[in-house]
């Protein structure tokens, strides 16, 4: 069998003290880094959206040929309101 081993308390509780001082450096990194991680990960999302095209929709750039038709004036002037031009 194998040879019986002595139950050391000096060198469980120096491994323990290793463990603990690697999770108290670890865990304030894991916090600090958690929000940038999920902040990145909905960065891309919208990027992701941002970056689609809507279906049935065509990218072009503002017209203002709508805005070109003048509207009559003649009601307003005999109103004697103020015009105004849009």
């Amino acid at each position: 069998m194998y040879p019986a081993r002595s139950f050391n308390l000096v060198s469980m509780i120096g491994k323990i003290n290793k463990t603990l001082n690697i999770a108290n450096q670890v865990i304030p990194l894991y916090v600090k880094a958690k929000p940038i991680i999920n902040n990145a990960k909905d960065a891309l999302k919208v990027a992701k959206v941002m970056m689609e095209k809507p279906k049935g929709t065509t990218v072009s750039s503002p017209s203002f040929e709508k805005n070109t038709q003048k509207k009559p004036v003649a009601k307003a002037q005999a109103l004697n309101k103020p015009v105004f031009f849009l």
